[in-house]
């Protein structure tokens, strides 16, 4: 039950914050009748609230409490906040610490801009890892099934610059690589740019990315230099607080 549980919760999102039986059966191509049950089990639990008029399923208050809970006591994004505040003080630009999650990069903490034309960064959105910064950045450190996942086809177009050859993707993933950081420009939306470096824990694993997103009008050559200075250095100190010790 808790594997259907987990399948019904990841289908709601900023984009989908309300669900019909029949929506939900069709994402998770699974019999009418069978999600019926498993939506009304996890309304009867608290996992669900429903709307009384239009019979709609969405988050509930109760699962909303727990997941700031367990928020506020996750070391990672604990330990993360202060540093991605300090960044939003010296770029002035929206930064998030985003983590793989199966084949996309999810938000789980977000520290936004304080300027009127900002990027409004979103908790818990999920991106995808070809056309984003720190969907690059993880991809770059990613298992090998992951990224063949990605690789073995085409990739969807997105914006005017997003990589949808799987061969110029993984060329650009061995460039992350090598200079420790990945950018991104008018390749998720027209206007948006972004700078990502991944975060190593104890072991010298990959386990999340820092990301400072940027309206493309402002990202002039020099402001990219500042962008990936700041970005890199503040990935480098979120990985020593996480015990990471360069060779």
């Amino acid at each position: 039950m808790v594997g259907q549980v987990m399948q019904v919760l990841r289908l709601f999102g900023p984009a989908r914050p309300e669900l019909g039986v029949t929506e939900a059966a069709e994402l998770l191509d699974r019999p009418k009748s069978t999600v019926s049950r498993w939506l009304a089990a996890m309304h009867r639990e608290g996992f669900l609230a429903r709307d009384p008029d239009s019979g709609l399923f969405r988050l509930s208050l109760s699962l909303a409490a727990l997941g700031e809970v367990a928020r506020a006591s996750t070391s990672l994004q604990r330990v993360a906040r202060p540093l991605l505040e300090a960044l939003v003080d010296t770029t002035g630009e929206t930064s998030n610490l985003v983590v793989l999650d199966g084949d996309a990069a999810v938000n789980v903490e977000v520290v936004r801009s304080r300027r009127t034309v900002q990027h409004v960064g979103v908790l818990g959105r999920r991106l995808p890892l070809h056309a984003t910064a720190a969907g690059k950045s993880l991809l770059a450190w990613a298992p090998p099934e992951t990224q063949a996942r990605i690789l073995c086809h085409p990739l969807p177009r997105l914006a005017s610059r997003t990589l949808v050859d799987p061969e110029a993707l993984a060329m650009e993933l061995d460039q992350v690589r090598a200079h420790g950081y990945a950018t991104a420009a008018s390749e998720l939306e027209e206007e948006l740019a972004a700078v990502s470096a991944p975060v190593r824990d104890h072991r010298g694993e990959v386990v999340a990315a820092v990301t400072t997103s940027v309206p493309i009008s402002r990202m002039t050559p020099d402001r990219w230099d500042v962008v990936i200075h700041e970005v890199t250095r503040t990935a480098h100190d979120l990985s020593s607080e996480l015990g990471f010790r360069a060779p």
